[in-house]
């Protein structure tokens, strides 16, 4: 990572911790959180980094956080200078656009271009953004 910022995320994290401890659950893999709303961890990006995943009535909508941006999917192979395990970073990636490509869930990310909705294609090696209906 960039020069200050592991530093800076650590005081973030402190502080974090100082208020919502008492709060917080761990889990090793999974947890579902409510009926149809289940974490998965991840990894790869940062320690302990998850994915949401949301089901209702047959809809699907999975939020990857950080472990999907938008050059990932021309080279999903690529990292960025925040991964903190590359390799589990491209893993993950892989995996999770493949998923999303053949399921035909939604794909909600934080480094997605605005409404940051979308579904996945698939194109030989690479992945597609296929524009999802933001009705708002």
């Amino acid at each position: 990572m960039p020069g200050p910022v592991p530093d800076v995320l650590r005081q973030t994290a402190s502080r974090f911790l100082d208020v919502y401890r008492g709060r917080l659950r761990t889990f090793e893999k999974e947890y579902e959180v409510a009926p149809g709303v289940v974490m998965e961890r991840t990894g790869g990006h940062t320690p302990g980094h998850s994915i949401i995943r949301l089901e209702s009535g047959g809809d699907r909508l999975m939020f990857a956080g950080d472990a999907v941006f938008q050059t990932g999917f021309d080279k999903p192979d690529w990292h960025n200078g925040f991964d903190h395990d590359p390799e589990e970073a491209i893993r993950v990636r892989h995996r999770l656009l493949t998923e999303l490509s053949e399921t035909g869930g939604q794909l909600l990310a934080s480094h997605l271009s605005f409404p940051s909705v979308c579904h996945v294609g698939a194109d030989g090696n690479t992945f597609r953004v296929v524009p999802a209906v933001w009705d708002h």
